[in-house]
């Protein structure tokens, strides 16, 4: 059953279907913001707030195209606001760094490249394109370099070039990439 329709037999008084709505937009924007978000705590966290926004809203408003544009489109704006917070966190992190160098270095760790090495292997048997543009990225290629001997345009790169960094850290993080 469609979000909408759901949305429509909430509206006529059928209060189970509420419970269904919210239930079956949980698992699909829990599906979509995992696609864009590998951290699994983050994007629990977002899927979070906007089911938040939307219990909140969604009884008093009238919509002009539908329930489940409008929903997806709360949804949206959590992850750009999401990528805001990551983004001045980082900023701000990197300024601080930038003000004091030597107080933020920690001794480099030995196995870094050993273990940088074997995810570099896991993420090549599972898209070697990801693996590719990594090692562009680390070899210093251009983007229209990198564009040009992958065959790809600017805008895909820089999607692929994501996805690779998500799965690297993940690797790194955790030892595995799933």
């Amino acid at each position: 059953m469609s979000i909408n329709t759901l949305y429509s037999e909430f509206r006529d008084g059928n209060l189970k279907a509420e419970e269904k709505l919210f239930r079956d937009l949980s698992d699909r924007f829990g599906f979509f913001v995992q696609q864009r978000i590998w951290d699994e705590q983050d994007a629990l966290d977002i899927v979070q707030e906007s089911l938040v926004v939307i219990a909140g809203k969604f009884r008093d408003m009238e919509f002009e195209t539908s329930f489940s544009a409008w929903a997806y489109r709360v949804l949206e704006n959590k992850i750009l606001e999401y990528y805001r917070k990551k983004h001045c966190h980082e900023s701000k992190f990197a300024q601080m760094v930038e003000e004091n160098p030597g107080a933020h270095q920690n001794a480099p760790d030995p196995t870094l490249q050993n273990r940088l090495l074997d995810c570099l292997k896991k993420i090549n048997e599972l898209n070697n394109r990801y693996a590719r543009i990594l090692n562009f990225q680390y070899q210093g290629y251009t983007t229209e370099e990198t564009c040009k001997k992958l065959s790809v345009t600017r805008n895909n790169l820089y999607i692929l070039l994501s996805r690779a960094r998500s799965m690297l850290k993940l690797c790194l993080q955790r030892g595995d990439i799933r």
